[in-house]
């Protein structure tokens, strides 16, 4: 603008000026040109002219801006064009620096509109985020408030509740002292009853005992008079049978002279190939021991990763295993879990280690401790084993199966039974508790309940009562004195509202051990002197829900684990043999003698037996073979070192808890195991 401005000024205007200049106006002249000075003109004014010399100035004038005007008109024009196009490219120029500065101050405007924005939002932001934070913190001053106001109404009550707790309290002690005081009185007279009651009932035993021993003198009496005249008829047939016999060799001996020289040559033939299997068989027999020796050295090889584990199991939820090469599962529990199919061994472990993080474990003090949780409930007393009249029976009884038990086997007295997915062997133990008896006999009690009486010399008597499928209630001792020991005693079971065996260890999580492996598991062929008196009579391992009956615990294998195990593998037996030799009977007596002391201290003391076998041959033959291996231990233990044998409980376990992981025969899986099962089977903390 400013340059347009300035060129209407300084061209357009003159020349507007000379061509509407007015009539009246001063006149001109040509300046005249001096030849001495080129280009400067001399004006002189018209008022000194005449009209003519106007006209003709003008005219000359008018001809000379003609002519120039001609000139300048050309040399305008071309100049006007020139600064027409200057003005346009300036023009052009300016208007576009015009449309990128108005570009750029639109832009900056934005800019500063969009920052003023921003900082507008910002600002409100902050501004409700003070209001918030203003709002939350009245709030929670309101809350504070309530909180204060309502705790302070809390105490009152309680305050309130208290007192009249308080009142109630004393109410009730008051009522309850004098509720004493009157069952204190009534107390004294029923004592007073019941020592009369217990007086007349001694009498009435008295009374009865001196005449079930004149019966008794009397049976024994006839029996000694049926035995002479059995005597007397054997003598009498002896002579017969002497006589008949010197007869007989007198023929006899002419015979051996006939034929003493070929009988003599037979002899010797027959000597020497007993001679011959002789050598064999104790070549055959070294070669045996080299390798069992050889097999033991290597089975005895300590493991040290097992080996650390074992010294504190409780610093892992992992499957606790024998610290030596090939070792199984300490707990018999994990060894059925490692049986299963229903997934890998590996899944199955992992399974039950995560089962473990979540069982917390009180290893108890003592036997009344590990059945402390049964506090709350109502105190047992023992019923005599004799309270009911029995009908006498004229055969031993052949208890009712069990929904869903088939019977795979029978061998004399015991029976291989399937169910589910299990096999067990079951035997009636009343043979093994009459072997030394002078009378055993039945009786049928109410509900289908018999009742076994074994009668020994010196006048005890052993009572066992079952239910219909055998399993024991209650067994118990009487001396001679009626003194009663009980060894077990689950009266709950006698009802018929358990037809299927059920496990109680599959409602119980895993067993966790927290205490070092030779703590709860000891060898006697190991070199350290044991307390065995001292292993035995500890209590579980963890509490114990409440009693099992003999069964359960035989044919559960989470049940067992809670008590300890002594494993007797200074006992060795040959393959497919339950037979012990003297010597090896002599290596039970620092164990015989432990329990013998426990029973000494209490006669109504239990221990389990339990036989093993290695992996070969079948699970049925070798089921039979471990149950006749651990009923021969319980009848060492009797015969040779007198413990009772209704102290003792026998099971078969075959092959099912190898002690070493191997398909051969092994002579550490061909053992017997013990265990002091007395707090399972028994309410050793709540018996009166």
């Amino acid at each position: 603008m400013g340059k347009r401005t300035t060129l209407l000024a300084t061209v357009a205007l003159p020349i507007v000026s000379l061509v509407w200049q007015p009539v009246n106006a001063a006149v001109m002249r040509p300046a005249s040109v001096s030849e001495g000075v080129p280009h400067v003109m001399t004006v002189q004014a018209e008022g000194d002219l005449s009209e003519e010399e106007i006209r003709r100035l003008r005219r000359e004038r008018k001809q000379a801006r003609e002519q120039q005007g001609d000139e300048g008109q050309q040399q305008d024009r071309q100049k006007a064009r020139e600064e027409r196009r200057q003005r346009q490219q300036e023009a052009e120029g300016e208007q576009q620096q015009d449309r990128q500065k108005a570009r750029e101050e639109r832009r900056q405007k934005q800019r500063e509109a969009e920052g003023e924005q921003q900082q507008q939002q910002d600002r409100q932001k902050a501004r409700e985020e003070r209001r918030q934070k203003q709002r939350e913190a009245e709030g929670e001053q309101q809350q504070q408030e309530e909180r204060l106001k309502a705790r302070e109404e809390r105490r009152q009550k309680q305050r309130e509740a208290e007192g009249e707790q308080q009142q109630q309290q004393d109410r009730q002690k008051a009522r309850e002292e004098r509720r004493q005081k009157q069952r204190e009185a009534e107390g004294e007279q029923q004592q007073q009853e019941e020592r009369l009651k217990a007086r007349e009932e001694r009498r009435q035993k008295q009374r009865e005992a001196e005449g079930e021993q004149q019966q008794q003198e009397e049976r024994l009496k006839a029996r000694e008079e049926r035995r002479q005249k059995q005597r007397e008829a054997e003598g009498e047939q002896q002579q017969q049978e002497e006589r008949l016999k010197a007869r007989e060799e007198r023929r006899q001996k002419q015979r051996e002279a006939e034929g003493e020289q070929q009988q003599q040559e037979e002899r010797l033939k027959a000597r020497e190939e007993r001679r011959q299997k002789m050598r064999d068989a104790e070549a055959d027999q070294q070669q045996q021991e080299a390798r069992e020796k050889v097999r033991e050295e290597r089975r005895r090889k300590r493991d040290e990763a097992r080996e650390r584990i074992a010294r504190d199991p409780s610093k892992t939820t992992d499957t606790i295993e024998l610290p030596f090469i090939d070792g199984a599962a300490v707990l018999d529990s994990d060894k059925d879990a490692d049986r299963r199919r229903d997934s890998t061994r590996e899944e199955r472990r992992r399974k039950r280690a995560e089962e473990r993080r979540n069982v917390d474990v009180r290893v108890p003090e003592s036997d009344r401790d590990a059945q402390i949780g049964w506090k709350d409930r109502d105190r047992i007393r023992y019923e005599p084993a004799e309270r009911e009249r029995g009908e006498r029976r004229e055969r031993r009884p052949r208890y009712a199966d069990r929904d869903g038990w088939r019977v795979e086997r029978e061998v004399e007295d015991r029976f291989v039974i399937n169910f589910g997915d299990r096999v067990i062997v079951r035997s009636d133990d009343g043979r093994r508790l009459s072997r030394r008896a002078t009378e055993t006999y039945y009786e049928d009690l109410p509900n289908g309940r018999v009742r076994e009486v074994v009668i020994r010399p010196n006048g005890d008597r052993v009572v066992t009562i079952r239910n219909r499928y055998g399993e024991i209630i209650q067994r118990s001792r009487i001396n001679r004195e009626g003194r009663e020991y009980v060894m077990f005693y689950a009266p709950e079971i006698d009802r018929d509202s358990r037809p299927t065996f059920v496990d109680p260890g599959e409602r119980l999580p895993p067993m966790r051990l927290t205490i070092p492996v030779d703590d709860y598991i000891i060898d006697t062929s190991a070199e350290d002197r044991h307390d065995y008196r001292d292993f035995l009579d500890r209590p579980p391992v963890e509490p114990v829900e409440r009693v099992y009956t003999l069964d359960e615990v035989k044919y559960s294998a989470r049940i067992r684990d809670k008590v300890r195990r002594i494993d007797l593998d200074t006992i060795t037996f040959a393959t497919g043999s339950s037979e012990i030799s003297m010597n090896q009977a002599s290596s039970l007596r620092k164990v015989a003698e432990a329990i013998n002391e426990i029973l000494d201290k209490d006669p109504g003391e239990t221990f389990l037996i339990e036989g093993h076998t290695d992996a070969v041959g079948s699970d049925e033959s070798n089921l039979v073979l471990s149950d006749e291996r651990a009923e021969a231990v319980a009848n060492v233990l009797s015969d040779v070192y007198d413990i009772a044998p209704e102290n003792l409980a026998t099971q078969g376990y075959g092959e099912r808890y190898l002690k070493i992981e191997t398909d051969g025969p092994e002579q550490l899986n061909r053992r017997v195991t013990i265990r002091r099962v007395t707090p399972l089977v028994k309410p050793v903390a709540m018996a009166e």
